[in-house]
């Protein structure tokens, strides 16, 4: 019984880390601007926005505003879990799981290619049951 447990975990685990490169380089992203956020790194934070992000905010320090007053539970988050990469439209959603103490949330990231580098174009959020 305990070998046939540790062989299950060790499939599970295999399983929940094999994803495409693609999947790696954009979870990536996510997380480099999280943690930027969280250090209060506005300039790291803006410069993983895709351009049109970019031009609509100008700037590092009116993003994070933005961020701070529109997000408060990305702005600051005490930890997060990357659910399913999903296509809508032709657009890539992934899908992160979001705890701070502004609450938990699902948020939405678009997400898009630009010169072979992974960039955020846009996020939105799903409150979750209880948050």
């Amino acid at each position: 019984e305990t070998l046939a447990a540790i062989v299950l975990l060790a499939i599970a685990s295999t399983t929940a880390i094999a994803q495409s490169p693609q999947e790696t380089a954009i979870r990536n992203v996510i997380a480099q601007q999280l943690e930027a956020m969280n250090r209060g790194d506005g300039v790291a934070a803006f410069a993983l926005a895709s351009p049109a992000i970019q031009s609509m905010f100008g700037d590092a320090a009116n993003f994070m505003r933005m961020v701070e007053h529109g997000y408060p539970q990305v702005y600051r988050s005490r930890g997060h879990r990357f659910l399913k990469l999903d296509s809508s439209e032709g657009r890539l959603i992934q899908r992160v799981l979001i705890e701070s103490n502004a609450g938990t949330v699902v948020a939405r990231y678009e997400m898009v290619e630009i010169d072979g580098v992974w960039r955020i174009n846009g996020c939105s959020i799903e409150q979750t049951e209880g948050a």
